[in-house]
């Protein structure tokens, strides 16, 4: 569609009618520009922007994005008045030039804004489209837009914080316009309070995901589900990122295997791919690892504890050598044991060594059990008895040493590279707050059990607040349990009846849809198998999508019901009673 309307100065690159292609905001590389939807203060914005980056050798500049649908569920939870009156809609105030002002963040002139040449014209489009309008010396134009809401329903279903508040009101200043008096609510007039506006604002920047362009970048970002930003950039380099917009619904991603899928963004900017190899009880690993990256898999998720690193490590190598993808491509996941809660280093070390790589994309702490210290050298993977020759084997504890004491570990290790995202496992919604607390480096990742008879829908509500996302073990629920005698076969969800509806009705597999499940409600899940047909099938969710009764009829057969508790198989195996959930 074309770009009518906006604030910005831009420059066309491909137009001027019909399909239009323009440079991104052309105000100063000094100056942050606030988050905003795009056209979000015009009667028609879009649904989509498509950026691309042609060149840049300049320092920052990144193009944050933020889920407007969570800003939403921020406002319902802890400014409901405020939500109620924004309900009825809100008008924007803007003095626009009488020409292209490249020094302003908004100095793109009425003739620019509306595509014409004349005053006349000017009214003409602006009539049109319900403005009200003055005009000011040297032929510059106040322009009052008509009442637009300020929440939309998303392209998801959910309701989106929707509008150009934060920009308006935090960024739309220069000589000739007050950001105080650029947006007032539309059923009275009156200015929005400063302080629920620094609280959105403020809420979006530390929920953002940012990472910084190179060339040949391409991302779309749906419009109504996310808002976006820019942050500052030095002036030394040549930066060239060209943007279009364009209206109508989005489809179901195509693809499935050989790569393709969603990913997740991470708080650091890296992206965590929704899908990927699970190696927990993965015999032959190192051929599994090779076959499953060779099908399209590019994350994996491995722990010292699964005792399978240096197989792993094997196959990852194996497919980097033969060309079938980078290290970079690769997002390799691993898991600090028990046992190295007060020597961290050390067990990344030899994660390190056994997957012979030179870093990790996320190490997650496995267990917020702090036991006893066993050396490598005396055995390894150490697993949870100290001395398993023992009579009566039990689970030793380590005294003193605090799950804060590990995450300050766990932070060293980020600071020198060697772990580029760092996150928990197995912990609840109470403990999470608690390392939110202190962290200095925020966790980027909570990976916990998760399936339909264990849906944690509270936790995955907590991590996403807060920026955190959420990786789902056992995806298949109590599948990998049976042999271990922590579940039945009449537990299995492979086999429920309203899964086999589903996976009738859409003819995909019982796996497919519980997976399905999981991605489509937010998180990366990491079925485990070892067959080469099934490693594809576990890839292949991106071609169709649930209906919101089948993610209904789903998400009805949760019990709460765990099957990785150690409370209860400590408990049973070693006498030593150790519950981390309640």
């Amino acid at each position: 569609m074309e770009y009518t309307g906006g604030a910005a100065v831009r420059k066309m690159i491909v137009g001027p009618r019909g399909l239009q292609v323009v440079t991104t905001n052309e105000s100063p590389p000094s100056e942050p520009i606030p988050f905003h939807h795009e056209l979000a203060q015009t009667p028609d914005p879009p649904e989509h922007i498509c950026f691309y980056c042609a060149e840049n050798s300049c320092e920052g500049g990144a193009t944050p994005i933020a889920r407007s649908d969570w800003a939403y569920e921020m406002l319902a939870r802890e400014f409901p008045d405020f939500l109620a009156k924004l309900n009825g809609g809100v008008r924007y105030v803007k003095v626009a030039p009488s020409e292209d002002d490249p020094g302003s963040a908004l100095g793109r002139s009425w003739r620019s804004m509306f595509g014409v040449e004349s005053k006349e014209e000017a009214e003409a489009a602006m009539r049109k489209q319900g403005y009200e309008w003055e005009w000011l010396e040297n032929q510059d134009l106040r322009v009052t837009s008509p009442p637009l809401e300020a929440t939309r329903a998303a392209s998801n279903g959910n309701t989106a914080f929707f509008n150009q508040i934060i920009a308006a009101a935090t960024g739309w200043v220069d000589k000739r316009n007050d950001p105080t008096k650029a947006v007032v609510f539309a059923a009275d007039g009156s200015p929005l309070p400063r302080d629920v506006v620094g609280a959105v604002d403020a809420w979006l920047r530390s929920n953002q995901f940012a990472r910084e362009w190179r060339p040949g970048d391409f991302m779309i970002v749906d419009n109504t589900v996310a808002c976006h930003a820019r942050q500052p950039f030095d002036n030394e380099g040549v930066r060239r990122i060209y943007a279009s917009i364009s209206r109508g619904p989005k489809s179901v991603l195509p693809g499935g295997g050989g790569g393709g899928g969603t990913h997740l963004a991470l708080s650091s900017g890296d992206l965590l791919p929704s899908v990927g190899l699970g190696c927990w009880k993965l015999r032959d690993a190192e051929e599994v690892v090779y076959e499953a990256i060779k099908a399209g898999c590019r994350l994996i998720d491995s722990a010292c504890d699964y005792g399978n690193e240096q197989e792993t490590g094997r196959g990852i190598k194996r497919a980097i050598e033969e060309g079938l993808c980078r290290r970079e491509d690769l997002f390799v996941v691993s898991k600090l044991w028990n046992s190295f809660h007060a020597r961290v280093e050390e067990g990344l070390s030899k994660t390190l060594e056994d997957l012979q790589l030179e870093y990790l994309d996320l190490y997650l702490i496995h267990f917020p059990i702090a036991q006893k210290y066993v050396p490598v050298s005396t055995r390894y993977p150490p697993e949870w008895v100290y001395d398993p020759a023992a009579k009566f084997p039990r689970m030793e504890l380590a005294r003193g040493v605090t799950y804060e004491q590990t995450w300050r570990g766990m932070e060293r290790l980020h600071a020198r590279g060697l772990a580029k995202n760092i996150g928990c496992c197995n912990i609840n919604t109470a403990h999470l707050h608690q390392v939110l607390q202190y962290a200095k480096v925020k966790p980027a990742v909570l990976q916990v059990e998760m399936h339909p008879r264990n849906a944690q829908s509270r936790l995955l509500r907590f991590a996403r607040e807060r920026g955190v996302q959420v990786m789902a073990f056992s995806n298949l629920g109590s599948a990998s349990y049976v042999e271990l005698d922590m579940a039945t076969p009449e537990d299995s969800l492979l086999s429920h009846p309203v899964v086999l509806a589903i996976a009738k009705s859409r003819d995909k597999t019982p796996a497919q849809i519980l997976l399905r499940w999981g991605v489509q409600r937010g998180t990366a899940v990491i079925p485990k198998s070892s067959k080469p047909h099934r490693l594809r099938e576990n890839l292949a969710l991106f071609d169709f999508e649930l209906s919101s009764d089948q993610v209904d009829q789903i998400d009805a057969l949760n019990q709460n019901k765990r099957y990785n508790d150690p409370g209860h198989f400590c408990d049973l195996a070693f006498n030593t009673f150790c519950p981390i959930y309640d």
